[in-house]
């Protein structure tokens, strides 16, 4: 049993090896079978292509392609059994390179993507031949590839990357042969070594050079190339060349077969063996006739730049690669002389300019920075070049630019001149477009070509360009007309806004035609030269009222010495105690008709003279007043009325400046009235500065608060020309019975005190004449607070008084007064005689009192005389001239006190007591 056992283990071991060795011999023949078809294949292409068909065959294989690694770990099908496959992608879901592979589902390995999709097939074989390249092989039915058949796509692997990588360089070298051969240069190929060197191959564009068939070179010699070549140099190193083997490029002078001369340049690309040993000999021919015709003939044009250049003083400098120096001429040493190296040719330009920055320190000039490290190439980027300064004063004006074939070129031109001449333009044009003048050019026809912007202002242009090409005549509407080639001047007019203005023009013809036109605006001078005229009648009319002013001053002066004469006997008069009744009243009437005629002579004192801005009154104590004033002043027949007024005003100013402006009001609006009856209306309202209307006198301030005085007549009233003047120094109505200055004073007086005056007036029906008086900045009054009141009579016992009056009578009345108030009383003509007196004792004499006009002393001198040794001694002085009074020697406190004539003897009673009592 042991035997049988044996025997047949035995025979299934030799079963066994035999169904082995079948297999193995059933793959060797089908890979016998799949390489006899690769060997008999006729190109790579059909080889690649037979394995694709034998894969087919003996695996039942669907699908066969041969992968390379692209981008992304894309797989790329470079050669397939299907052309439609080829250049397609796929992403296999594991790495096909790293191992060989028999997927009998391709699912469970993951997912497929890409351009060809794997992932319907029932199996696929991977075989890789290198970390890039992989042959695969797919099965569409449903039966998996055997275990077997990854052997043979094993083997085959390796066959089809070789025969894909041949085929790829037969593609190679056919495009090659195609190019070279249908190459427009003649390429030939020589083999073998020196003289015995014959030509293998020439293309067909060696007929096109040389005129010669093909056949007639290749099998020939190397000799047969030069034979018809020009016995030069060239051509001896080409013969040299070849007999060695050597590569160059030769320019040789040659001839066609039929004998036309061509320039032939032939180049030697030598082709060597792995020993060193050149095995062939490229060669290449080409017509260069064109370009060495075209090269002479720059050399010709060259020749006559340089020469051109040499002549020019402009400076030229041409840099190989912007290093070498390949052609300067003689203006380059003369702008930027270079000790030594002096700008040769094949010179280095840093050299150059090095010499030059050296040489140049001794210069006064300053060397700037873009001296110092001149950038060429940023400067051949600008088109206009740029402008530098040298050192030795020179400007000159730097350009560059590139040549086509790596050069530079660098020019620089003396701009010295030029540019002190543009200076010098550019500041006359600056000057002529600061002018206020309007300057202007314009052609033979009169269209401007040029404006500066006075002249654009003045002809109504909003820019200057803007009057480019018009004709500057159409500007105005009475142009001036002139004869061409001629000069003119023209006074003109033209309208802007509605409002006149005047230009005088003048012109001056130029040479070329045309004209240099001159514009002023003359409108403000003739407006100032009317206004100068306007304020020369003025200040005529100032100087006669001063004149009048002095003399009524003069007048005012002496008729007040016998008002206080008058005034002063008749206030004595009024103390006898014996007085008869009957004699009573007329003396209260010289006593009244003196008092008023005292303030008509201080009304011609104020004539010319401006209102007192200082003070506060109430205004009831001139309203008060005014009615006695203007009944003896006014014809019985015209009736004037107050409007009574319950509250009180305080006013600014002087209660006499307002009483004499509403007097000459007053006196105007009877005169106005005329022969017939009527009335002057007074009436009297608070208002602010705004509410002002019909102001023809003075500005008032919108916030600032004003007494409204309204005088209203019922008489001829004015037309608009009279209302316009009316205000104005010595313009009257009334003839020879005006003088002209009643209303012109009380506008000066009203203007002065900060008010106005407005104006309404209707021919026929009457005038109303409206002051507006600035009110005080403080409480009203109670009314009558400032009214005049009785003064009692003053106690002067035990007081020596001197009193000084070249008027005998103004004496007596002032000693007689104060003698009867109890003081003691010395008087003098002469006051040097007063001066004496008070000199010899000065303890003696309680007071001065003193005239100021005097023949001999004035009162001024009299005090200052007095002060020096009675310094403590008070002094009154009594004067026609209070209000004018500015005697240095009387001011700031040093007159106790000034009276004006005729004096009010109780006034000046108890300020001379007041002033001793002090003492």
């Amino acid at each position: 049993m042991a035997e049988d056992e044996r025997l047949r283990e035995a025979l299934l071991e030799l079963q066994f090896l035999r169904e082995r060795e079948a297999r193995i011999l059933n793959d060797t023949k089908t890979l016998l079978e799949c390489l006899e078809a690769y060997s008999t294949a006729s190109s790579p292409g059909d080889a690649l292509a037979s394995i694709f068909v034998s894969l087919q065959q003996k695996t039942g294989a669907s699908l066969s392609i041969l992968v390379t690694l692209g981008e992304d770990k894309a797989l790329v099908v470079t050669a397939a059994d299907k052309a439609e496959h080829l250049e397609k992608t796929i992403l296999a879901p594991f790495d096909v390179f790293s191992r060989s592979r028999n997927i009998s589902d391709l699912a469970l390995l993951g997912e497929w993507s890409g351009t060809l999709d794997l992932s319907s097939y029932a199996g696929l074989i991977v075989a890789p031949v290198s970390d890039r390249v992989a042959l695969m092989t797919a099965k569409a039915t449903p039966h998996a590839f055997r275990k077997d058949d990854i052997n043979l796509v094993q083997r085959l692997s390796g066959l089809a990357a070789q025969a894909w990588r041949n085929s790829a360089l037969a593609a190679e070298n056919d495009l090659l042969a195609a190019t070279i051969s249908g190459a427009p240069t003649s390429v030939l190929i020589s083999t073998g070594s020196g003289q015995q060197r014959s030509v293998i191959y020439a293309n067909r564009a060696y007929e096109t050079i040389s005129g010669r068939q093909i056949s007639d070179v290749v099998g020939a010699g190397v000799e047969t190339l030069t034979a018809s070549m020009a016995d030069t140099e060239p051509r001896a190193r080409l013969e040299r060349a070849l007999a060695k083997g050597e590569g160059g490029t030769f320019l040789v002078e040659d001839c066609r077969a039929d004998g036309a001369a061509f320039w032939n340049e032939i180049s030697l690309f030598p082709v060597r063996d792995l020993s060193g040993a050149t095995r062939h000999i490229v060669t290449t021919q080409t017509d260069v006739t064109d370009r060495v015709v075209a090269a002479q003939e720059r050399d010709r044009l060259q020749g006559r730049m340089e020469r051109a250049l040499a002549a020019t003083e402009d400076a030229f400098l041409v840099l190989e690669l912007g290093e070498r120096v390949a052609f300067a001429n003689s203006a380059v040493d003369l702008m930027f002389p270079a000790p030594e190296v002096s700008w040769a040719v094949g010179t280095d330009f840093d050299a150059n300019w090095a010499a030059y920055l050296s040489a140049c320190e001794d210069l006064p000039g300053r060397i700037t920075s873009l001296l110092r490290v001149p950038d060429l190439f940023s400067l051949a980027q600008l088109p206009a070049g740029r402008e530098i300064d040298l050192p030795d004063g020179r400007s000159v004006l730097l350009r560059a630019g590139l040549l086509d074939d790596g050069e530079l070129v660098v020019s620089a031109t003396d701009v010295t001149a030029m540019k002190s001449a543009q200076n010098l333009l550019t500041q006359r044009l600056a000057a002529i477009e600061a002018a206020t003048d309007g300057i202007a050019v314009s052609d033979t026809e009169g269209r401007l070509i040029y404006l500066n912007s006075a002249a654009s202002n003045l002809l109504g242009f909003e820019v200057a360009t803007t009057g480019l090409g018009r004709k500057w005549r159409e500007r105005y509407t009475a142009p001036p007309q002139r004869q061409a080639g001629e000069p003119f001047a023209a006074t003109v007019q033209r309208d802007v806004d509605g409002k006149p203005l005047t230009h005088e023009i003048t012109g001056s013809p130029l040479a070329e035609g045309g004209a240099v036109i001159v514009i002023r605006d003359i409108t403000e001078n003739l407006e100032t030269e009317a206004r100068e005229e306007d304020l020369m009648q003025e200040l005529i009319r100032l100087q006669r009222q001063e004149a009048i002013a002095q003399l009524t001053a003069g007048v005012a002066h002496d008729f007040n010495n016998l008002l206080s004469s008058i005034n002063g006997s008749a206030t004595l008069i009024g103390m006898t105690n014996a007085l008869p009744q009957d004699v009573r009243p007329h003396l209260d009437r010289i006593i009244a008709a003196g008092s008023q005629s005292a303030k008509l002579v201080s009304r011609l004192l104020d004539i010319g003279a401006g209102a007192e801005a200082e003070g506060t009154f109430e205004l009831s104590s001139v309203l008060s007043d005014l009615r006695s004033i203007l009944t003896t002043s006014l014809p019985e027949r015209v009736m004037f009325r107050t409007e009574a007024r319950e509250s009180a005003l305080a006013l600014k100013g002087s209660p006499g400046t307002l009483s004499q402006v509403l007097i000459n009001l007053a006196l105007n609006a009877g005169d106005a009235i005329g022969s017939g009856s009527g009335h002057i209306d007074l009436s009297v309202s608070e208002c602010a500065g705004h509410e002002a209307r019909s102001l023809v006198v003075g500005q008032l301030k919108d916030t600032s608060r004003y007494a409204r005085l309204a005088m209203r007549d019922d008489g001829a009233g004015m037309d608009m020309d009279t209302a316009a003047e009316v205000f104005k120094p010595y313009y009257t109505t009334k003839g020879r019975q005006g003088t002209g200055l009643g209303l012109a004073t009380a506008a000066l007086q009203v203007r002065a005190i900060g008010g106005g005056i407005g104006l309404d007036t209707v021919p026929g029906e009457g005038t109303t004449i409206t002051i507006f008086w600035p009110l005080a900045p403080m409480a009203p009054l109670q009314t009558g607070a400032l009214s005049s009141a009785k003064v009692h009579n003053s106690d002067l016992s035990g007081i020596t008084v001197i009193v000084v009056d070249d008027d005998e009578d103004v004496r007596a009345v002032i000693a007689t007064y104060l003698e009867s108030q109890g003081a003691e009383v010395a008087s003098c003509e002469d006051p040097r005689d007063a001066a004496a007196a008070i000199a010899e004792d000065p303890k003696g004499w309680s007071a001065l009192i003193t005239d100021y006009d005097m023949p001999i002393m004035n009162g001024g001198a009299l005090a200052a005389e007095v002060n020096s040794v009675a310094p403590d001694l008070p002094v009154f002085v009594v004067t026609a001239l209070a209000k004018r009074l500015s005697d240095p020697r009387l001011a700031d406190g040093k007159a106790a006190g000034i009276f004006p004539k005729p004096v009010d003897l109780e006034s000046l009673s108890q300020a001379l007591a007041a002033a001793v009592k002090t003492e």
